[in-house]
């Protein structure tokens, strides 16, 4: 289990869309990038206007910047300014890293939240040192805010 050591949110605009990415550091010096972004432009271009898909992102970078591995959730949501509701989850999961590997994952929608689980495990030698199993919820509110 990991000790989150210093948690930094960063908002980052680019060209109309919003990226929230926020950074835990690990102890060994790695560190977990979570990213919200704007769903595949041709579903926001034809959408309804209170029907929105976002994607929420958690990859476990290196030490350096690469990328180990990753789990992403893409939902659909629907709002009204009384309530939302996730009409649709699937999850994203792969491992460029060398030695690790995805062993399962799973999406699920309840209420307003779209839910992503992944399993990676490290494997050097034939032999597994390691297995992260990492949980990414994404949030709807009323109005259309996520989280």
């Amino acid at each position: 289990m990991a000790v989150v050591l210093v948690m930094m949110l960063h908002s980052i605009s680019f060209a109309g869309t919003n990226k929230e990415v926020q950074i835990e550091y690990l102890p060994d010096g790695s560190y977990i990038e979570t990213v919200i972004e704007d769903g595949p432009l041709a579903t926001t271009l034809f959408a309804e206007s209170n029907v929105i898909t976002k994607s929420k992102t958690s990859k476990y970078m290196s030490s350096s910047g690469t990328t180990l591995w990753y789990v992403k959730v893409t939902g659909t949501f629907k709002y009204d300014g009384t309530s939302s509701r996730c009409t649709d989850a699937t999850v994203t999961a792969a491992a460029p890293g060398v030695y690790w590997h995805i062993q399962s994952k799973s999406a699920s929608k309840s209420g307003s939240t779209a839910k992503a689980t992944a399993t990676a495990k490290k494997v050097v030698g034939g032999v597994t040192t390691k297995t992260v199993t990492r949980t990414v919820k994404l949030t709807c509110s009323k109005n259309g805010t996520f989280s």
